[in-house]
């Protein structure tokens, strides 16, 4: 199969990633090239009831603080299972490594080797990048069934005016089209309860017990949360027609933003990643449907088309069922004209 894709993960995806591998490695990096001093245990409170599952063990709050290089005084503070006579192995001074540049960032020299939460930790960011990971060819047993059912229907077409060949139907590509339409509400809706709970409990182990400071903070991240979800799906249901007018490169070098005149004069920035921004070009006529992140050309390219799911561009002769990168299905070009905004 001749079909390759020129996208990568989403910035959101190495985001999280980068920050597991950053909080799973501080202390073993602050280890090696930290700066050292000494900490004054300043506090050992306890928080919370008793949790059965650790056999009546409580948390603890270790607070200390310390003098840096720079002679200020900079505080931390470590959180340790123990039963209520309260947490062994710590003296009224304990050595300390920090970051020169940034004191804040500091941990106990004996919390600072590798453990089991840096391996868990380690092993959630590369879980995530396998999940995530590019897929390889689209010649699964899926996309043959649907070429194989695809037969004298109404296939999209693999020419030089058509793009990379898709081998679903144009009946096919509406019920998908509007079907992951309606899933991508339900599933954002979902994401946006399932990660409520999951937020209650971080700052619940946080602090240790369940108060008003901790349901407060909750309130606070689902209205934060909410409004971002609301103006992400604000972004996403928009549907337009446009013309390219303007190219305008990252100052970064990969990829910039495309300048899009809409109707009765009005124009749109669309930031696009290095593959998209090379493929679109000034005087394209471009969609965007409801439900999905990125536009398309209104005449297809050569050989080329967009995964609107992902915003990947795929290159391929043979006829494919599915983006090589996420999966999702490529549906007819005629199929996405037909929902498409009028001009």
């Amino acid at each position: 199969m001749n079909t390759r894709v020129e996208s990568g993960r989403p910035f959101v995806v190495w985001l999280i990633v980068l920050m597991l591998i950053a909080y799973g490695l501080l202390g073993p990096v602050l280890l090696r090239i930290g700066a050292g001093s000494t900490a004054t245990i300043t506090e050992v409170r306890r928080t919370g009831g008793a949790e059965p599952q650790w056999f009546n063990q409580y948390w603890w709050v270790v607070a200390y603080e310390f003098r840096a290089a720079d002679g200020k005084v900079h505080g931390g503070h470590t959180r340790v299972l123990a039963h209520d006579t309260g947490p062994r192995g710590y003296a009224r001074v304990e050595p300390v490594v920090y970051l020169a540049s940034a004191p804040w960032l500091n941990v106990l020299r004996k919390e600072a080797g590798f453990d089991a939460g840096t391996v868990a930790t380690l092993g959630a960011a590369l879980l995530i990048l396998w999940l995530t990971r590019a897929r390889k060819g689209a010649s699964s047993a899926p996309a043959r069934r649907v070429s194989s059912r695809g037969a004298g229907s109404r296939l999209g077409r693999a020419s030089a005016t058509h793009g990379a060949a898709t081998a679903m139907t144009v009946d096919q590509s509406l019920r998908w089209l509007l079907g992951y339409r309606r899933q991508s509400r339900l599933y954002a809706w979902l994401f946006f309860a399932a990660v409520i709970p999951v937020v209650l409990l971080v700052i619940w182990l946080e602090v240790g017990e369940l108060n008003d400071e901790v349901l407060g903070s909750l309130a606070f991240f689902i209205l934060v949360f909410l409004a971002l979800a609301l103006g992400s799906r604000r972004q996403t249901s928009a549907a337009w027609r446009a013309v390219v007018v303007d190219k305008q490169p990252s100052e970064q070098g990969a990829g910039g933003t495309l300048v899009l005149a809409l109707k009765h004069g009005k124009q749109r920035k669309l930031r696009v990643s290095s593959p998209l921004f090379d493929y679109f070009a000034p005087g394209d006529a471009v969609f965007k449907l409801d439900g999905f992140e990125w536009p398309e050309k209104w005449e297809p390219d050569a050989g080329r088309r967009v995964c609107i799911a992902c915003g990947g561009v795929i290159k391929g002769e043979r006829r494919t069922t599915a983006c090589p990168h996420c999966g999702a299905p490529l549906p007819a070009h005629e199929a996405m004209q037909t929902l498409a905004p009028r001009a």
